[in-house]
Parts: structure tokens; sequence; C-alpha cells
């Protein structure tokens, strides 16, 4: 990731070196505050296998650190307690996006941090319960922006289906995609993120604009938006890819990266998941946990 004069922060930390915080600036606290600002949390297990999911009360508590409600996310606590390195990505209503990357410090079951989050109206106004513990996250680098445009992610959802349809019904044989996961993943107003490991094993989530289901195995999207972000992205790796919807639906897929060409790259599909109450984590169809 980049540091740019017009990014949301500045400040990296150099390899090697002692983790440095980095701040926060007004346009991002306010988006992490956001009660309908897409916010995803990216995690790895002790495997090396990454996981993405939506976490609507993730939120910033001052400009250093962010909070979030442990609230049905099983996996994601596994995976923090496996391995504290983590990615956020969160977009503006402008449709900004931004990844962050921190270090997951530990959960609180009484304090501050766990009346901030069950104050929230997602917290308050639930139909489940509220959290078991909140978690911190110390924020230790910011990428610089990426905007995106409702016309750039219509033509790209476009070029994707018809590049889909000159590939044929290669691997018609596996459906991990039932048709109302293929849905959300092809709407134009969704939210997609992908994630996978960088070469030091951090994971990192990429937002993309596009993510459009191509067969029943596989979902591909544009890389030129985003190329900067996956340099450390190599055919065969494993990767999760998140959408979330304004209802709000949510689903997470799981298989391994593939090139299609220099433009493009895709997800080749071997599990899925419900991401949103009340199945957060149950498999779908075929899929394993």
């Amino acid at each position: 990731m980049t540091t740019a004069t017009d990014s949301f922060a500045s400040g990296r930390p150099q390899p090697g070196s002692d983790v440095q915080p980095v701040e926060l600036e007004e346009q991002l606290v306010q988006a992490l505050r956001g009660e309908f600002t897409p916010k995803f949390l990216a995690t790895r297990d002790a495997e090396g296998t990454p996981n993405v999911v939506p976490i609507i009360s993730l939120q910033s508590y001052d400009r250093r650190r962010l909070i979030f409600g442990n609230f049905l996310m099983w996996k994601t606590e596994r995976n923090l307690k496996a391995d504290p390195r983590v990615s956020v990505t969160v977009f503006t209503v402008d449709l900004l996006a931004a990844t962050l990357r921190g270090l997951f410090e530990g959960f609180q079951k009484t304090g501050e941090f766990v009346d901030i989050v069950n104050s929230s109206p997602h917290m308050r106004y639930n139909a489940y319960m509220g959290v078991r513990s909140a978690g911190s996250i110390r924020i230790t680098e910011i990428s610089a922006p990426l905007k995106f445009s409702k016309g750039g992610i219509l033509f790209a959802a476009l070029a994707a289906r018809l590049r889909g349809f000159q590939a044929g019904a290669e691997g018609a044989d596996r459906r991990p995609l039932r048709p109302v996961v293929a849905a959300r993943y092809a709407r134009l107003s969704a939210v997609k993120v992908i994630a996978f490991l960088d070469r030091e094993g951090h994971p990192v989530a990429v937002p993309v604009g596009a993510l459009a289901p191509v067969r029943p195995d596989m979902l591909l999207f544009p890389r030129k938006p985003v190329e900067a972000w996956l340099a450390d992205l190599r055919e065969g790796a494993p990767v999760a890819a998140s959408v979330i919807t304004a209802e709000p639906v949510a689903f997470q897929v799981k298989g391994t990266y593939r090139s299609a060409d220099s433009g493009w790259g895709a997800v080749q599909v071997k599990a899925v998941y419900h991401a949103s109450p009340p199945y957060v984590g149950k498999a779908i169809g075929d899929s394993s946990p």
C-alpha cells in the first residue's frame, strides 16, 4: 500500500522497525463511526487461510485505535486469538475506500469499550443480543484512498459478465455459488472486498468495485483499479471474498486465486458461508466450516 499527500493519514512503519501508531484523519473517523458505512475485518487462521466479514459495530475509538463488538463472530474470534494481525476496509458515502492495517490488542468483557459498542444504535436495537465482549485494534498503517464511481462499477460488471459468456460452462459440474448468493455478488450496489495474505503473512483486505459471478464456481474482478494493492497476490493463493447488500445480507466465499489475464483476477470458489445474522458462519450447500 502507498501513502500519498491526499491519503487519509501519513506515516508507515518501515520493515524491521518498531511499529509506530498512525492517526486517522477526520474524514475516515466519520466514515468509521457511520451507522451504515460498510466496514470489513480481515483476519487469518493458524494455517494461513484468510477470512473477511462485515463488522457493523467497528468504529474509531480515537485517531489511533478501533473498537468493535464480539457479536456472532466465532471464526473471527478464533483467528484473532491465533494471530493478532488484521486489516480493515471502510467505504465512505461518496465511494472512497481505504484499508487500515493493525494489531488486535484483546477483548474486554466489561468496561468503556463494551459500553460504547452496546450504546450504538445497531446494538441497542438489534433483535438478537448485546455483545459478548469488545475488541480493540491498534492502527499501524493506512492506505491512500481509492475512488470508485458508479459508472466504473457498471462498466466493470458488464465486462466481467461478457468474459464469463466467452469462457463458457467450464466448472458447471461444481456449483458452490447458489443462485441466491450469486445474485448478491452480481448486485451493482452491493459492496465487495477480497482478502489474502501478503508475503509476510499479514491479511490484506482490498475493496473491489465489481466481483461478478461468471460461472457457478467463479467470481471475476478487474485488477487494474487495485493493481498496486495486489502485488503479493499469487496464482493459487488462498483467498476470501465478502459481500454485503443494503438489506443488509452478507455472504463470504473462500477459494483460490486465479489470474484470468493481465487485467482480470478470479476467485475459484470452493466454499460459501453466511456472513450476516442469524446464520453467521454457517456453510451453504456442501461447504464445510
